[in-house]
């Protein structure tokens, strides 16, 4: 069999998420993306979660730094690429968001650069951004943190009979990875300081958000901004901290550098600390 450009460039796209991200970033959009440290630690997180060492992960980071792009967006497509009978339910705090990440993750999955790889079909009658499959009968339901969850769940039901044994290789491992609830800033900043909302936001994720997942091994991911002490994030650090696997990537590190300097430098941290400190602490660290 000839060894084929496509067929080495799906072997390293499917045997790596940072080369998926690099690779399909470039043939999207025209231009490479700027890797930095904190990119590669989400980027191995979420490999562990793919891996199922991980079923509970909160990334605390602000925004503006890749973290939908990372985490919600390449995130699903490469686990499609590898699974097309992956499901998904993706929460943020608005529909509107949610919607625009599905229609970009469906037209990911539907370009003709991710269909020269990868044999993964969307159902012609997938019209929907906010609910959509694959033929193998995977797929994405995008709605509102606040709102209704109805006739999906995240990831694959769970066969007790089945394991996975410790040689089996990562690509192995992760053909079989089901799918996951994945929720980006389930509150919006201005609303981080009603308590009203910010206890709707909580209670719905205990009483409905937890309760779609399709097995008990269906992993959870929030990617959030830290907003107040009582946000999601903090409410479950609270009342579940052993459960859960916490990436905090706050803007100034803990040796006083630039998170990402390509996006701030220290001195235009530091000026917006001095601008604001209060919201630059809410929104930033």
């Amino acid at each position: 069999m000839a060894i084929t450009e496509e067929k080495v460039i799906r072997y390293k796209t499917s045997n790596s998420f940072e080369f998926f991200i690099r690779y399909f970033f470039k043939e999207l959009h025209g231009r490479r993306f700027v890797m930095n440290d904190h990119h590669n630690q989400m980027i191995e997180i979420l490999e562990k979660v793919i891996n199922g060492e991980i079923t509970r992960l909160i990334i605390n980071i602000a925004p503006r730094y890749s973290k939908t792009e990372i985490a919600v967006k390449n995130f699903i497509a490469f686990c499609l690429a590898l699974n097309s009978k992956a499901k998904f339910i993706h929460l943020s705090y608005s529909d509107t968001l949610a919607l625009d990440n599905s229609e970009e993750i469906k037209d990911f999955i539907q370009s003709d650069q991710f269909q020269r790889l990868y044999d993964v079909k969307i159902k012609a009658d997938s019209k929907s951004k906010k609910k959509w499959y694959t033929v193998d009968g995977g797929g994405v339901y995008a709605t509102s943190a606040g709102g209704q969850v109805t006739g999906f769940g995240a990831g694959k039901v769970e066969n007790d009979d089945e394991e996975i044994d410790d040689f089996m290789s990562y690509i192995e491992t992760a053909r079989g990875f089901g799918g996951a609830i994945v929720i980006d800033d389930p509150i919006k900043p201005d609303d981080a300081d009603s308590d009203t909302i910010r206890e709707k936001i909580n209670n719905r994720f205990d009483s409905t958000i937890r309760s779609r997942t399709n097995s008990r091994k269906t992993p959870i991911i929030i990617v959030m901004q830290r907003l107040h002490p009582e946000d999601l994030s903090g409410y479950l650090l609270d009342v579940e901290a052993s459960k859960w696997h916490v990436l905090s990537l706050p803007v100034i590190k803990d040796d006083g550098t630039a998170l990402w300097p390509f996006k701030h430098t220290i001195e235009e941290l530091l000026d917006l600390q001095n601008a604001n400190e209060s919201v630059f602490k809410r929104q930033r660290l």
